[in-house]
């Protein structure tokens, strides 16, 4: 083994150590404020706001927003290399938005399993997420920086807890933010399990219901557990007397899976922390491995950013809002395409009139000639449209038994047509109504959304 490998670490490896922890912050903090400033341009449209208009997608907005403060103040805070008070507000300000980030992520996957499996309106929920994880926030980090726990540690030369009992060091650490940054990824992957059965029992009994309804037997059947909320009235997945099946789950199968990979990232990031940072209290760095866990635990807090910069970036409502917007651009371009070649048509009316115009030219707005033949349309006169023979007969008997037939046949005209109009007018009562209907699920559908 190389004798580099056993030495004790010295001033210069822990300086090193600052700078590593900073140089792997400065990513993602730059690409989380890039997220966010494309969050408010596609918010600017009118197509793409309708689609972040969520719950979780504010929730995600406000984290990657403390994400982003969290990034700064720990990219300060590992430049400093001596006790400052810029070092000690510097390791509050670290746990203090670290805390919002936390419990707004975890408050995501809570927000997924009340809205989905309890039936819980999520836009009435959401005030109280914010409040909750403020006065948590404020809670666990404000009595630590009045009482002076935060600060510059000169074992690690780093701003952190600066208490120099290990025992009340390793108090604060755990009831602070250790115990924080465990309980996080565990509520999350609970929340994320349940949902993820959940979906599983729900397309097994879509499943179970479609096959039972393409083999005919639709009478026995009924639903008594699957159903939403929209503003509080309960939405059944039947609609009907034609019982149309409404499978939100597939739905919105691709927002809950990528909203499942939080809690993922969230174990990645959270349970190696926690444990390195009681470790480094527990047993001091005084050799190459200790300071070689030091330096993992640094590079982590850094990644931390990164990893939910890219999470945010794919999004699947942010996706949504970009793809419509492109498409709402795309189908105005075409639009203005075909409108500068549409040719103005010469009709021609029957008679000399329309004769003279057969050698008429067809010109674009675009100005070039386009030859076509000239649409000759016949003269309608009265006598063709009211082909009723009304000879003319000498004598009042013979008049009156002209005229009676005149009368019969204009009575069954008006019988047609009025038969005719009472058709046309329950076809587009019908044609109404399943507007209404449709345009009715889409609205339920996107209140729905809007509390996921």
């Amino acid at each position: 083994m190389n004798t580099l490998t056993r030495r004790d670490p010295t001033l210069a490896d822990f300086i090193f150590a600052g700078q590593l922890g900073l140089y792997s912050t400065v990513p993602g903090t730059c690409l989380s404020f890039l997220v966010l400033v494309f969050y408010g341009l596609i918010a600017l449209y009118p197509q793409g706001r309708k689609h972040l208009n969520r719950v979780s997608f504010r929730l995600l907005a406000y984290s990657l927003f403390f994400n982003i403060l969290y990034g700064i103040a720990s990219a300060v805070t590992a430049a400093q290399d001596e006790p400052s008070s810029l070092c000690t507000f510097g390791a509050f300000a670290v746990n203090f938005t670290l805390s919002f980030a936390l419990f707004l992520t975890t408050c995501i996957a809570i927000n997924l399993q009340l809205v989905l499996v309890h039936n819980v309106n999520g836009k009435k929920m959401e005030k109280y997420y914010i409040i909750g994880t403020t006065i948590f926030s404020i809670v666990l980090t404000v009595p630590a920086y009045g009482l002076g726990q935060y600060g510059f540690h000169q074992p690690t030369n780093t701003c952190w807890f600066k208490n120099p009992d290990p025992k009340q060091r390793l108090d604060w650490l755990i009831g602070t933010q250790s115990i924080l940054m465990g309980l996080s990824p565990v509520i999350e992957i609970i929340c994320s399990s349940v949902v993820l059965f959940w979906m599983f029992r729900f397309h097994m009994s879509i499943r179970y219901l479609q096959k039972s309804i393409f083999s005919g037997h639709t009478g026995s059947l009924a639903i008594d557990t699957v159903s939403g909320t929209t503003g509080g009235a309960k939405t059944s997945f039947w609609s009907g007397s034609h019982t149309v099946v409404r499978d939100l789950s597939s739905k919105y199968r691709g927002v809950i899976i990528r909203i499942a990979l939080y809690p993922i990232v969230s174990l990645f990031i959270n349970a190696p922390t926690a444990t390195l940072n009681i470790y480094s209290v527990v047993v001091p760095v005084t050799t190459d491995s200790d300071y070689r866990l030091l330096v993992v635990n640094l590079v982590l807090y850094g990644l931390r950013t990164l990893l939910y910069a890219i999470l945010a970036s794919v999004d699947p409502s942010f996706i949504k809002a970009v793809r419509e917007i492109k498409a709402k651009q795309k189908r105005s371009i075409n639009d203005s395409g075909r409108s500068r070649g549409v040719p103005h048509i010469v009709f021609a009316v029957g008679g000399r009139a329309g004769r003279s115009q057969s050698d008429s030219v067809v010109t674009t707005m675009g100005g070039g000639p386009l030859t076509s033949s000239t649409v000759e349309l016949p003269q309608v006169t009265q006598s063709d449209d009211m082909n009723i023979d009304t000879k003319t007969v000498k004598g009042g008997a013979q008049d009156h038994d002209s005229m009676f037939g005149l009368n019969q046949n204009l009575k069954q005209t008006t019988g047609l047509v009025n038969h005719t109009s009472d058709f046309l007018s329950s076809r587009t009562e019908a044609q109404t109504r399943s507007r209404f209907e449709i345009e009715q699920e889409w609205e339920e559908d996107r209140k729905f959304e809007q509390q996921l």
